[in-house]
C-alpha cells in the first residue's frame, strides 16, 4: 500500500484529525480499502462515536494493491508527532508492507535541498475492534454554520456550565448553559443567519448535550469552513465536518444527556 500528500493544505488537515483525535481515544484502527480510508471509534465515555472518511481521490497517490481491506492499529499520539513533524513544503508518503505487517513507513520528502528528508518506521498494534453499524436516520432539523464561529460560541458557552441545552423551532435556534455559581449564557441564532437551516413544519426540539464533548468535538473546526448540525428527539446529534470533496467527511455522533443526569 502506498500513498502520498501532496497539497499542503490536505496534508495539514490530515495532522490535525490524529492530532484531536486522543481528546477521545489513544488507540484507534486505521482500515485502508480499495476506495477509500476508514476510521471509526468510540470514546472512553462511550457517548459519542466518529467516524472518518477519505476517498481514494482525496490523496494525490493512492494505491491497494491487496486483495482485502488493510487493518492497521495506531497509537493516534504518536502518529500525530510523526505528523507534525513535517515541513510546509514536504510531501507525505505512507507505506505498508503485508510482509512487514508490524511497521508503517511514513517519509516526508521536498525537491529543496535546503530542507532534509525524514523517515520513519511507525510501530503498529493488533487493537481487537468491532465495526458498529449506524443506521440512516431521517433528523427532525439541520442546520449548518461556520464551524469557528461555533466553535468560539462552545467555548464561551462551557465557562458558565457542563451542559448545553439547545431548543430549535422554525423562527430560531437559541443554546444555553446554566451553573448556580457563575450564572446563565444563553445565545440566539436567527435561522436568517444560517448557511443552511430545515426543520419538520411546526417542530420543536429540546435538548441537552455535554459541553465538554462539544468542545472537543469543535477542535476540529480548522479542518472545515462550514459545520453540519443534525438533530431528531432523543437521538445522537450528528455533526459533520466535510473535508474538501464529496464523500470525504469526518463525522460525529453525540448521544444527548438525559435530564436527570443534569
Amino acid at each position: 500500500m502506498n500513498i502520498v500528500i501532496k497539497n499542503q493544505q490536505k496534508a495539514e488537515c490530515f495532522a490535525t484529525i490524529f492530532q484531536h483525535i486522543r481528546l477521545f481515544t489513544e488507540h484507534i484502527n486505521i482500515t485502508f480499502e480499495k476506495e477509500r480510508l476508514y476510521i471509526q471509534s468510540m470514546d472512553t465515555a462511550r457517548v459519542s462515536i466518529f467516524e472518518l472518511y477519505l476517498t481514494n481521490t482525496w490523496f494525490d497517490v493512492y494505491e491497494h494493491t491487496n486483495a482485502s481491506a488493510i487493518t492497521i492499529g495506531v497509537n493516534s499520539t504518536l502518529l500525530f508527532k510523526i505528523l507534525n513533524t513535517r515541513e510546509k513544503t514536504q510531501e507525505t508518503n505512507i507505506k505498508f508492507d503485508s510482509e512487514n505487517s508490524d511497521k508503517l513507513y511514513i517519509n516526508f520528502t521536498s525537491e529543496n535541498k535546503a530542507i532534509f528528508d525524514k523517515n520513519f518506521e511507525f510501530p503498529l498494534m493488533d487493537l481487537e475492534h468491532d465495526i458498529m453499524g449506524i443506521p440512516d436516520t431521517d433528523y427532525n432539523a439541520e442546520f449548518s454554520l461556520c464551524s469557528i464561529n461555533f466553535a468560539n460560541l462552545i467555548n464561551q458557552l462551557k465557562l458558565f456550565g457542563d451542559t448545553l441545552d439547545i431548543h430549535c423551532s422554525e423562527e430560531k435556534i437559541l443554546l444555553n448553559s446554566t451553573t448556580q455559581d457563575s450564572g446563565k449564557m444563553m445565545v440566539q441564532i436567527d435561522i436568517n443567519d444560517l448557511n443552511e437551516f430545515s426543520i419538520n413544519e411546526g417542530e420543536t426540539i429540546e435538548l441537552s448535550f455535554s459541553i465538554s464533548m462539544l468542545h472537543n468535538i469543535c477542535m476540529y473546526s480548522k479542518i472545515s469552513k462550514n459545520i453540519n448540525i443534525h438533530i431528531k428527539d432523543n437521538f445522537p446529534m450528528k455533526i459533520t465536518y466535510n473535508l474538501g470533496e464529496e464523500n470525504a467527511n469526518m463525522v460525529f455522533y453525540l448521544a444527548p444527556k438525559i435530564k436527570d443526569d443534569e
